[in-house]
């Protein structure tokens, strides 16, 4: 280790040192703006938020690349010509180089073409969650049915379905045509009515008599909802309208 020291350049040394030091308050002084701005904007989701993880992740990859290459060249290092004349490893970088212009072309046109912003609900494939970071390398998706992050390389993205803000989820029940339509509408509004003091729910309507085989009528709900929470949001409103239809004599179990 000492004769390893001992045969570096002083000044070498002290440039490299400088570069690293450089490099790495560089790096602190993204990740506070991005911090900062995080702050006044008050989550990371959206068009805003998009765009300031896009940019955090280029600013440090730029920082990364700078330092590393100027260190090598300070010490003498030709980079370019170390890996033209190492035919293998030449090779392997020029594959990974491709993949990472891949990535790079495909995340800016997933910006710029406004595929989708972070805290957006998408599917992928069968895969359906939320959108928790995205850069111009890779895009992470939370699974909405059991929390699991899925992370795709930006190049292997060739379509993505976006769902829209709020959706509707429709909640129906069976009953006899005998009964009363009236008294079936006064039920179902009582339901509607503590349906929509749930946290998740943004607005309830009565769809009336949708289907009938028989002497059975489908009534329905339709209760609108985030899309991460449609199933949540069904069963506590299926819950909730069984519970009126019995307490109002309308269900017999």
């Amino acid at each position: 280790m000492k004769e390893l020291l001992a045969s570096l350049n002083h000044s070498d040394l002290v440039a490299s040192l400088f570069v690293i030091v450089t490099g790495i308050i560089l790096l602190n002084l993204v990740d506070k703006l991005y911090s900062m701005f995080l702050s006044r904007l008050g989550s990371a989701t959206g068009e805003k938020g998009t765009a300031a993880q896009v940019i955090r992740g280029v600013s440090r990859g730029v920082i990364l690349a700078g330092t590393i290459f100027s260190v090598l060249q300070i010490n003498g290092i030709d980079v370019s010509s170390m890996l033209a004349g190492i035919g293998l490893v030449s090779a392997f970088v020029g594959l990974a180089v491709q993949d990472l212009l891949r990535d790079l072309i495909m995340g800016t046109r997933m910006l710029t073409d406004d595929f989708f912003q972070v805290g957006d609900v998408v599917q992928y494939g069968s895969f359906e969650g939320t959108v928790v970071s995205f850069d111009v390398r890779s895009t992470k998706i939370r699974s909405i049915s059991d929390g699991r992050i899925l992370t795709v390389c930006n190049r292997n993205i060739s379509e993505i379905s976006k769902f829209p803000r709020e959706m509707g989820v429709s909640v129906s029940v069976s009953l006899p045509l005998s009964r009363d339509p009236e008294e079936i509408r006064e039920s179902f509004r009582k339901a509607a009515e503590k349906i929509s003091l749930e946290a998740d729910v943004n607005s309830v309507s009565y769809s009336g008599l949708t289907e009938i085989v028989g002497r059975i009528g489908k009534y329905g709900l339709f209760v609108k909802t985030s899309p991460e929470k449609r199933a949540v949001c069904k069963a506590k409103a299926f819950s909730i309208l069984a519970d009126q239809l019995r307490e109002d004599g309308l269900l017999n179990f």
